[in-house]
Order: C-alpha cells, then structure tokens, then sequence
C-alpha cells in the first residue's frame, strides 16, 4: 500500500492549511484598515469646533475598525486551530519488533492451501509485495480467502512509505486501487492500527469482499469469498491478522 497522492490526512497538510488560513486572515486585515482609512478620518475640519469633533468622530470610529479586526483575527485563528492531521502511519501505531509473521493452518473455517495447489494458484497471480497464502472457505469455490502481508523489514518501500503517508491515506490508496465500494473502517482489535473492509466488484455476480489493515510496521489484506456482510468480513479479517502475526 503505496501513497499515490497527497495526503490531506498528514499533520504537514494540516500545517499548510492552517498557515493558508492565516495568511488569509492577515490579508483581510490589511484590506479592511486599508479601506477604512479615510472614513476613519472623516472630512477635514473647518472651525476649532469641527476639529474637536472630528478628533472624537475619529477615535470613535478607529475603535469600530480596530474592533472588527479583532474578530476576523479571531475568527482566522480559530479557523487555523481547526485544522488537525494525523501522524505518520509510523508514528501512529507503534511496530512490535519482537514478532513472527507466518500464515496460519486454520483461520475458523478457512484451511491453508499447501503443496502443489498452493503453487499453482501463486503462480497464476501477480507478484505481491510481501508474502501471499491462498486458504480453501466454506463456501463451493477452491479458494476462499487470498491473505497478504508486507512487513517493514521485508520491504525498504514500505518502511519509507509509512514514514511520510497516515495510515488514513494507506487505506484510503488501497482501495481506490482495489475498487472498494461500500468502504468502513471496523475496530482493530488488540494489534491497534486501522482496518477497514468494503465490496470488490465481480463479474460472477458474487461480491467479494477485500479487508485491509495497517500498523507502524505491517500492512494486510485478506480477500474473502464466501462472507456476505462487511461486518463479519472484518470480524474474519481480525482472525486472519491475530493468527498470522504471532507476538514473541
């Protein structure tokens, strides 16, 4: 899960929206006392009387001016403060170094393909980046589950990819390469990070269902065949992710 795009999701976006914001506000400022100048001033006196009036008609409406530049100024910071981004995926959901990552035999009713059926299937598909097992569901179809894990140790690209994208934006890439519809973000359960789930598009009528997840140090996916609902998808995805990632 590589960015593809800007991440409108990052602290450094965030940043560059709030010093627009008040760059915004300074400008307004600098129009209004611009603008305001000769009402400010009011029209030049022509009696002793007309000068002592017109020193307070101008102090009176200085205070007017002053005082609606206070508001847009409040107004512009708070519109600054408002803007809050998230940290870098690496940052955000501290990696466990003492880890092992290996598919599972059994994941509830999904059984690891091995042997000569595993390779063919491995063979028919595209490369992944990291490491990809194919599992026999409860459903008609040989393959039910297709689980993919990349780790930060096993690929520099994705080590660099987490320290500069959140993992709101990793997500965000994933399925739009994917094609989700329907995407929600479920509960992570206890590795923390993110997960979400949503509906692949299928010829055969059927509607898939991709699930990805990512922390600071591993990003997966698990493509499931024979569940119907996103709710249960995600509550199998946490099953495959629990069971495939052991903490040593």
């Amino acid at each position: 899960m590589i960015t593809l795009s800007v991440d409108t999701t990052s602290q450094n976006f965030a940043d560059g929206q709030a010093l627009g914001a008040l760059l915004i506000t300074a400008v307004a400022m600098v129009v209004i006392w611009l603008a305001t100048r000769s009402w400010r001033r009011g029209p030049a006196p022509r009696s002793a009387v007309e000068a002592e009036r017109a020193v307070s008609t101008a102090l009176r409406r200085r205070n007017i001016v002053v005082g609606v530049l206070l508001a847009v100024a409040a107004a512009g910071v708070v519109q600054a403060s408002s803007y809050e981004g998230e940290p870098p995926t690496a940052n955000a959901a501290p990696a466990v170094e003492e880890r092992v990552i290996d598919a599972a035999p059994r994941v509830g009713a999904y059984q690891l393909l091995t042997g000569e059926e595993a390779t063919t299937y491995e063979q028919a598909g595209k490369k992944p980046h990291g490491k990809r097992w194919f599992y026999d569901g409860p459903g008609q179809g040989r393959v039910g589950a297709v689980l993919q894990i990349n780790a930060v140790e096993w690929d520099t690209g994705l080590a660099e990819a987490k320290r500069s994208s959140t993992m709101t934006q990793e997500l965000r890439n994933f399925f739009a390469g994917a094609r989700a519809t329907e995407v929600t973000a479920f509960d992570a359960g206890p590795r923390g990070g993110q997960l979400s789930c949503g509906f692949m598009a299928s010829n055969a009528g059927a509607r898939p269902i991709v699930c990805a997840w990512t922390d600071a140090g591993t990003s997966g996916s698990v493509l499931l065949g024979d569940e119907k609902s996103l709710a249960e998808a995600a509550r199998v995805a946490l099953q495959f992710r629990t069971t495939s990632e052991k903490r040593t």
